[in-house]
């Protein structure tokens, strides 16, 4: 993607340097972030692991936040703002948060600009879509192509790491292929081939998740008896790094049988341990990957995104009655250890998302409370006081109809008075079992008090 000649400041017009700068800085960030400072499990380091000078890594960082929502106002996008979008979106700024983050922005505007440029037909000056403002902004066939497919690749990862909608990516690609398909690598022809499949599959099923509020079991296994299918045709060359991509496609198959409706899950216990065991194998595919060429410390976000989905699984799985038989209390601490190995191997600096996320199971599962279940139970005590606020209409015919029993049992007694203290003045009375005796409690201030606005999801802590 990175052409000396290409970016010089000389070679440029004046309306292009301001997103040929960009490029530098967002080059020089990325490329600052090499170096040998590890985070120990006990003790973080200060400032970043890669650059000498931390300074130089913030103060580049500070520059390109402010300068690269400037890009956006452009009309039309040249192939200089693409590139620093999507470089953006594959190692985002440390200091996002899961639900902050911007690219989703960044490459829906990096997609809409290469089809307006017309790089989706693999040619680099398309006479059709090369107009207007946009007649001076050509490029070769090859930069064409490369950048159309890899900006599929990040806009479906980007969808499936913040859980957006997809976006239509089933275009005809093949000039695009072709042009590519002797020098692009193998395991990127994978990823490129299996994120058509995966943006397929999301669609489909944010259709149902819509229409059915989950995804009957027979749906899933439809869609990942279709993968094993795909999976001989896309992979080209057997390497580690290939099985990495085919396991993060095959678990985003399998994660869909944990939002099928508990009527319409027989297997449920199965295809748990299915998912467990493919997020177990992706864990230690990333591991053999680190050992060898340090995938995870120069790791993209989505590698991450992927990473994390795969523990969060293997710890909720462990916490569950549907945990391997075989797994005893050692071997499930072992395999929180790896877990935390392969988070804390993906931090780039202090406090960034993956030391964020990597706290997370650190103190659950001391405590024996993992991070989801800790966020499905919260859920769920949130579900249970809007329950209990939406219900307070009964309190006023609760407390009547109590007290109007026990003025009637007073009546019925008169003056007499019960000697023998084991009989119960009150097993006559009939008792309304649709009083709440918490009905008097005020369940907004306690909803107020954690915060929790609206119907939305509950998220609690720095990630």
């Amino acid at each position: 993607m990175w052409n000396r000649q290409q970016y010089s400041l000389s070679a440029v017009k004046p309306s292009a340097k301001l997103s040929t700068v960009q490029v530098f800085y967002t080059i020089g960030t990325v490329a600052s972030q090499d170096g040998t400072n590890k985070i120990s499990c006990n003790k973080r380091s200060s400032g970043v692991r890669y650059a000498k000078n931390g300074q130089i890594v913030t103060s580049l960082l500070d520059t390109l936040n402010r300068d690269v929502w400037g890009l956006l106002r452009a009309v039309a996008l040249d192939m200089e703002t693409i590139h620093v979008l999507l470089i953006i979106c594959s190692w985002p700024f440390p200091t996002i948060r899961f639900v902050t983050d911007p690219s989703p922005t960044f490459v829906s505007s990096a997609l809409n600009a290469c089809m307006l440029l017309g790089l989706h037909t693999g040619r680099g000056s398309h006479p059709s879509f090369l107009i207007g403002g946009r007649q001076h902004m050509t490029c070769t066939d090859y930069e064409a192509s490369i950048t159309w497919m890899f900006c599929c690749i990040l806009a479906q990862r980007t969808a499936v790491g913040n859980g957006h909608p997809p976006p239509f990516l089933q275009h005809n690609d093949t000039g695009c292929r072709n042009i590519v398909k002797d020098t692009l690598a193998p395991e990127l022809m994978t990823l490129f081939e299996l994120q058509k499949f995966s943006n397929r599959l999301h669609t489909a099923m944010t259709a149902q998740i819509l229409s059915n509020d989950g995804v009957p079991e027979t749906v899933v296994k439809t869609w990942e008896d279709e993968f094993e299918l795909l999976r001989p045709l896309v992979t080209h060359v057997d390497t580690d790094c290939s099985r990495l991509i085919i396991l993060t496609a095959q678990l985003e198959v399998q994660a869909y049988y944990f939002v099928s409706l508990p009527d319409q899950r027989p297997n449920f216990t199965i295809n748990t341990l299915r998912a467990y065991n493919t997020s177990q194998n992706l864990i230690n595919t990333a591991l053999t990957l680190e050992s060898t060429s340090r995938l995870l410390t120069h790791s993209t976000h989505w590698i991450y995104r992927a990473v994390m989905d795969a523990c969060c699984i293997l710890m909720s799985t462990l916490h569950s009655k549907a945990a391997p038989p075989h797994i005893s209390a050692s071997d499930a601490d072992a395999v929180v250890a790896q877990i935390l190995t392969v988070l804390r191997t993906c931090s780039v600096r202090d406090n960034d998302l993956p030391v964020r996320g990597w706290d997370i199971p650190v103190g659950a599962w001391s405590d024996r409370i993992g991070a989801a279940t800790s966020y499905w139970c919260l859920a769920q005590f949130k579900q249970a006081l809007q329950e209990a606020k939406n219900s307070t209409d009964s309190v006023q015919k609760g407390i009547d109809v109590y007290e109007a029993n026990i003025s009637n049992a007073d009546k019925s007694n008169g003056d007499s008075v019960v000697t023998n203290p084991d009989i119960n003045q009150g097993q006559d009375q009939t008792i309304d079992n649709s009083i709440d005796p918490l009905q008097g409690v005020d369940w907004s201030m306690i909803i107020d008090d954690f915060g929790w606005i609206g119907e939305g999801p509950v998220f609690l802590g720095p990630a």
